[in-house]
């Protein structure tokens, strides 16, 4: 996906009018760009999967089926309660109707513009001091095209308005599930940041080679795990704080005393007494995985076997 979206960007800065001829140029920048990405979002895969002790990291580097792995390596982590294999698998399925649109897109378009029957549509602008200036708007007419191509410019002209756009659009939608999943797993503390980031821009490899590193972990785990550590530190503030209105040391002050009169019975049991966690119940909701391995060693295709 991320090819297509850089070839559009690509063709939008630098070559405006494709008719003329530098369609091969704006592919080869999306090419380079891609297998740049895409090494580094191979790499991420792959380090992570050695790491946490998944099967099959051999995945990471095959295209399309990466899409798929990156649910995998995510199963610490359920999105709405849907084991994340499955939102990756449906990811990678649309994903290889949308790279095989593509395709033909690109095809049909290819044949269009070396045969030189398609003529660019113009539109005027008025610029400062009333002078006019005329640039393609996008739009192409037919010029002497042979029937054989009538299928081309069908393609040409409509598959990616009325075809590719939804297939693009469910894309989008399981991408972003996907993502909330994987960067909750490995970037808890800013995943949302980080998921908005793919889905606008290009980068995902980018940003999973940054994260690579970190251990994956259950996100409610981490939730609870931070709210223990602020009720920790707000029950240290209380036993510990200086100044106030029952003066130093809390309510109880230095000594146990309450307003310097009376000592507070419960001390000595407080002490000898945790407090109870009060976000017990805050379990880890798919937390583990549920293939009853350590590490996350299991079969990736173990979920989809059932």
């Amino acid at each position: 996906m991320e090819f297509f979206e850089t070839a559009d960007l690509a063709e939008l800065l630098f070559f405006t009018d494709v008719y003329k001829q530098y369609m091969w140029a704006y592919l080869l920048i999306a090419g380079l760009v891609f297998a740049i990405l895409y090494v580094f979002k191979a790499v991420a895969l792959y380090t992570i999967a050695k790491r946490e002790g998944y099967k099959n990291s051999w995945m990471a580097f095959v295209p399309l089926i990466n899409t798929y792995y990156v649910g995998v390596v995510s199963d610490k982590n359920k999105i709405y309660g849907a084991k994340p294999q499955y939102i990756s698998l449906a990811a990678a399925l649309v994903e290889t109707a949308y790279v095989a649109l593509g395709i033909l897109y690109y095809v049909a378009k290819f044949l269009i513009f070396k045969g030189g029957y398609a003529a660019p549509e113009y539109g005027t602008f008025v610029l400062a001091g009333g002078t006019t200036m005329e640039i393609p708007n996008g739009n192409y007419n037919p010029v002497n095209l042979p029937e054989n191509l009538d299928w081309a410019w069908w393609v040409l002209s409509h598959l990616q308005d009325y075809i590719m756009y939804w297939v693009q659009l469910a894309l989008i939608i399981l991408n972003v599930f996907l993502l909330i999943t994987f960067f909750r797993t490995y970037a808890s503390s800013r995943y949302l940041l980080f998921s908005i980031l793919c889905v606008i821009f290009p980068v995902t490899g980018i940003v999973m080679f940054a994260v690579r590193n970190n251990k994956g972990q259950n996100y409610a785990e981490y939730v609870r795990e931070q709210r223990q550590r602020q009720y920790r530190m707000y029950q240290d503030y209380m036993r510990n704080s200086q100044g106030g209105q029952f003066g130093p040391g809390g309510p109880y002050g230095q000594g146990g005393s309450y307003y310097g009169g009376n000592t507070d019975p419960y001390a000595q049991q407080r002490q000898n007494t945790p407090p109870e966690d009060p976000f017990g119940g805050l379990g880890a909701s798919g937390g583990s995985s549920e293939s009853g391995n350590e590490g996350g060693s299991a079969d990736p295709f173990d979920d989809l076997k059932n």
